[in-house]
């Protein structure tokens, strides 16, 4: 059984970034590097967008 199956929440794109945003945010923070929950957001969304705008990699045989 793959995870997406599993775990239902993960096919939600809005689930998959709070719960990103939020632990790299969080994880920031223990590491005293203050960064505003907003610019994570920010960072993951040109993440996003990096990715779609890749050509797809070749499925290996």
């Amino acid at each position: 059984m793959k995870l997406k199956d599993r775990y239902r929440q993960l096919q939600d794109p809005a689930f998959v970034k709070r719960m990103v945003t939020r632990s790299v945010h969080a994880s920031m923070q223990l590491e005293a590097q203050t960064v505003p929950l907003h610019r994570v957001e920010e960072l993951y969304e040109e993440v996003q967008r990096e990715q779609a705008a890749k050509p797809a990699a070749p499925a290996a045989p």
